[in-house]
């Protein structure tokens, strides 16, 4: 069954995206995300570890924060990675 991540269009050029995982938390999410994804890493993180402050987690529909990068994840659960943008 696995975990169902779904990711904001900004994730991946332009591309609503969902992947259906087997991991245990949010950081094997990201480190897989990472390799299924060119590019992703420079959206998603500051640094190592530490995502942008308009990347928002959350695990079954419930915020992950302040534990984004490890969070525990079960078969069945639901991912989404949103990113908040703002224009004017």
């Amino acid at each position: 069954m696995g975990v169902k991540v779904t990711l904001h269009p900004f994730v991946n050029n332009g591309v609503e995206t969902q992947l259906d995982l087997d991991v245990k938390n949010t950081s094997e999410v990201f480190k897989e995300v990472m390799k299924r994804i060119p590019g992703s890493e420079k959206k998603l993180f500051q640094k190592p570890g530490q995502l942008k402050g308009y990347v928002e987690v959350y695990v079954n529909g419930q915020t992950a924060y302040p534990n984004e990068m490890t969070a525990p994840l079960k078969d069945g659960d639901s991912v989404s990675v949103l990113v908040f943008l703002a224009g004017g």
